[in-house]
């Protein structure tokens, strides 16, 4: 399994020392004036009395290290302000700069402009408590305000010996509360020109069909793409949520399509228009593509007009961010009509070095692993691709952006500079790694990222759920592509409902984390044995030591629906043309042989018992106790999230997941995708690694033919490796 992010434990930590404040404290007694009162400390510093109980938190960890130089753990929470609106009206008009530094702390934080509200919002204010971890790699202060309808807003502070350097100030008289494009250009133009990455990663020299053209920041038209290439930005943005939002406003960002009448888009686009009739995050991506010096931008709901082909534009989305000069990302927006500039309130103080106890406060900057995970555009389907196959991307947040290439990664004003490069010793993933790995040909590795791939879909949403393959077409294009280069022929029957046909079985590897509601499944977009047949939203788990069987074995697609582009001759196809037939015919795939070792999952004479009757938990150790079931077959079965397990009289046990849960009140039927109560027995295993197997149950209107449906899965039953040792090989079919 892959290591854990230093951020994502620590955010972790973040929630439990939220609960433990509440918990503990409940709401604090102190008064306002208490904790607002200002001295000077001995640093010639402004300090308030709620930043004299950090100085106690760091008194307290001194102490920790004089009694053990190795200590590494928390303290005990300590109230800093009654709110954050405290804590910032002590930073801006009583001028506490300890203060300062952590209002921007919790403002850096906040990735959206929705995040910011929510955090300056009076109504949902809640006391601000700080507590000192201490850590090898340094001493954080780790800053928690809960809400009850809220999640918990955190914030962190390193504690070093050193200042920071504080020449050019970015912040002096509050510069800073404007983006300074001057600085991001030269970050963008030091990538074009001193790294490998435009010759490296740009596909071909062909342009997107249609693209917008800047006339000015007011003004633009829709132009076919020029003949040659042309440097053009790509945005990418979360439309929202329709459910979450006036009706009209949802007709606005959706009556922002381009129309067409014969074919051919309306003079009203083709002709100069106020860039104002588009939402306002088209608006302002306008602005910045505009400021930054590029002409041309391409946005998806204005550039594939409305009778466009979206089974041909998909599979050429590879080409059109791979083709960009970058693709700028809204991270700050949660949809289309949200404003991307604003001023950022992180800087409008100057920055200032601030000293508690002879330790430096320095802001700690954001992730941009956590930017691309917890921002509203990575819940949105059609954005993976579109960071996956951008080999340049500019994050835009609520109070900075950031830039990743293959070659570099920049934040924004980290704290008293202009820009830094991006080094903060955490564990992080490149947003161009599958890039990289179509371009070296590791083949195994590429396998290993497309399932990161599927891992980080599956949660996404979907406006249209039949987009389900359409929106991941172009990364299966490009996939196709990197292995027929790396092969040097024509591979054929690669691409099965979203899995690889020469690394099946470990495609057909992948489980739920939950059994989801089975009301909302996608099977008939998708075969039961694809996790593209799964609901929308829902959890995975792909990526887990995994060998291969010998016995399993892909025999044959059986059954597949027929695209009209499909069987098309092509005239000398290369690899693009190629991989989007493939694609095509793919995602068509419904019913496939195979052949594996195959038994029943659970044994005809077995009695079922209660999981709570064999459930064992100890702290936090939970395992299975057969104590009170001696030389018994028996299986049980936990309803509220799907988990199945299974024990022969003298053996280990199988704990395997169901992909879904048994609905409350609906009817049951033989054709439900969810195994009903007192179906248990008839559940069948298909072996596909050598702790791994699928959970099958015989399709009811196939008659006598052996066609199975995909139930769930078996992972890593280490207690139970011979569990097919002398079971009969077969060959069925899965649909």
């Amino acid at each position: 399994m892959p290591s854990v992010p230093a951020w994502l434990a620590f955010e972790s930590r973040v929630h439990l020392l939220s609960r433990l404040v509440l918990e503990t404290f409940g709401q604090p007694t102190a008064s306002h004036n208490d904790l607002g009162q200002i001295k000077t400390n001995e640093y010639c510093q402004r300090q308030c009395n709620g930043c004299g109980e950090v100085c106690d938190l760091i008194r307290w960890g001194e102490v920790q290290r004089r009694q053990d130089s190795s200590f590494e753990g928390c303290s005990s929470p300590r109230l800093l302000h009654h709110s954050f609106l405290d804590l910032d009206y002590c930073a801006r008009v009583s001028g506490c700069d300890t203060c300062r530094t952590f209002r921007r702390a919790f403002l850096l934080e906040q990735i959206t402009g929705r995040d910011v509200e929510a955090l300056t919002n009076p109504d949902l204010q809640s006391p601000v408590y700080a507590v000192l971890s201490i850590e090898s790699s340094g001493d954080r202060l780790l800053l928690t305000s809960t809400p009850p309808q809220k999640p918990s807003f955190s914030a962190t502070v390193s504690l070093n010996h050193e200042p920071r350097h504080l020449a050019n100030d970015p912040t002096k008289r509050g510069a800073s509360l404007n983006t300074n494009f001057q600085e991001l250009r030269r970050v963008i133009q030091d990538c074009h020109c001193n790294h490998e990455c435009s010759s490296r990663y740009r596909w071909s020299r062909r342009n997107p069909t249609w693209l917008l053209e800047i006339k000015d920041s007011d003004h633009v038209r829709l132009v076919r793409g020029p003949e040659n290439l042309v440097d053009y930005v790509v945005l990418s943005y979360s439309w929202g949520d329709p459910t979450e939002m006036p009706a009209a406003e949802w007709a606005r960002i959706k009556g922002a399509g381009t129309k067409t009448k014969n074919g051919v888009p309306v003079p009203e686009r083709l002709n100069t228009f106020p860039s104002w009739h588009l939402p306002e995050t088209m608006q302002d991506a306008i602005c910045i593509t505009k400021n930054l010096g590029y002409s041309y931008l391409w946005i998806d709901n204005v550039c594939i007009p409305k009778g466009t082909n979206w089974d041909t534009e998909a599979s050429l989305m590879h080409e059109v961010y791979g083709n960009a000069a970058f693709t700028l990302v809204a991270s700050s927006s949660s949809k289309a009509t949200d404003r991307m500039i604003k001023d950022r309130l992180a800087w409008s103080h100057r920055s200032k070095a601030v000293k508690l106890r002879g330790k430096w406060l320095h802001n700690t900057q954001m992730p941009l692993d956590k930017i691309r995970l917890e921002s509203p555009v990575a819940r949105r389907s059609w954005t993976l691709q579109e960071e996956r196959l951008s080999p340049r991307v500019l994050y835009w947040t609520e109070q900075r952006w950031y830039w990743s290439c293959p070659e570099n990664q920049v934040a924004e004003l980290e704290e008293l500079g202009h820009v830094t490069l991006i080094n903060n010793n955490m564990v992080r993933r490149s947003p161009q790694l599958f890039l990289e790995l179509c371009r070296t040909g590791d083949i195994e590795k590429l396998h290993e990222e497309w399932l990161d791939i599927v891992e980080a879909y599956t949660p996404r949403d979907l406006v249209e759920p039949r987009d389900r393959f359409l929106a991941i077409a172009g990364l299966a294009v490009r996939f196709y592509s990197a292995k027929a280069e790396a092969g040097g022929s024509f591979i054929s029957d690669e691409y099965l409902a979203g899995l690889w046909k020469d690394n099946f079985a470990r495609h057909l590897a992948w489980s739920v984390t939950k059994g989801a509601n089975s009301q909302q499944n996608l099977q008939h977009i998708a075969p039961s044995w694809s996790w593209a047949s799964l609901p929308l939203r829902i959890e995975t788990n792909t990526k887990h030591a995994f060998k291969p069987s010998d016995h399993f074995k892909f025999i044959s697609v059986v059954e597949e629906k027929i695209h009209p582009a499909n069987g098309m001759p092509m005239a000398n196809p290369d690899s693009l043309s190629r991989g989007r037939a493939m694609e095509e015919r793919g995602r068509g795939v419904k019913v496939v042989d195979v052949e594996g070792r195959f038994r029943r999952f659970v044994s005809a004479n077995a009695k079922q018992v209660s999981w709570d009757a064999i459930e064992w938990r100890r702290a936090k150790r939970v395992g299975f106790n057969f104590a009170a079931f001696p030389g018994q077959d028996l299986f049980a079965r936990q309803d509220s999230d799907g988990r199945i397990v299974t024990k022969d009289a003298h053996s280990g046990e199988i704990v395997g997941q169901l992909d879904y849960c048994v609905p409350d009140e609906v009817p049951r039927s033989p054709f439900a995708p969810y195994v009903p109560c007192g179906g248990e027995k008839d559940i069948m295993c298909l072996e596909l690694g050598e702790s791994a197997m699928l959970l099958l149950v015989k399709n009811p209107a196939c008659g006598q033919q052996e066609i199975y449906r995909r139930v769930g899965v078996a992972i890593g039953y280490q207690n139970r490796k011979g569990f097919f040792y002398g079971c009969e090989t077969r060959t069925v079919q899965l649909a």
